[in-house]
């Protein structure tokens, strides 16, 4: 934090920031759990080998979720919509 602002940070700033992020990431992961389970219900009906670990995608869709429905904030690579950025791009140019 010092690095990026320049600023001296107290240590319960640095206290806060962990704590907000656990949260997040637990919920990530909770979620991760869901995303994984949704999938291999879809892999048993088409008769697919069902996945045992949580993997990247898992953990895309589990952003997307938490960030509103599948309408992540997030850049396509780290799990938002491709879509979205376009539109976005396209309301920001100055004509």
């Amino acid at each position: 934090m010092h690095n990026i602002t320049g600023k001296e940070v107290e240590k319960r700033a640095i206290m806060e920031l962990i704590t907000y992020s656990e949260i997040q990431i637990d919920a990530i992961i909770k979620q991760s759990l869901i995303e994984l389970n949704e999938l291999n219900k879809l892999k048993r009906i088409q008769g697919l080998n069902i996945k045992t670990r949580i993997d990247s995608d898992c953990i895309r869709n589990a952003i997307k979720t938490i960030n509103g429905n599948g309408h992540s904030s997030l850049p396509e690579r780290e799990g938002g919509n491709k879509k979205e950025r376009k539109n976005l791009k396209e309301n920001t140019e100055v004509a």
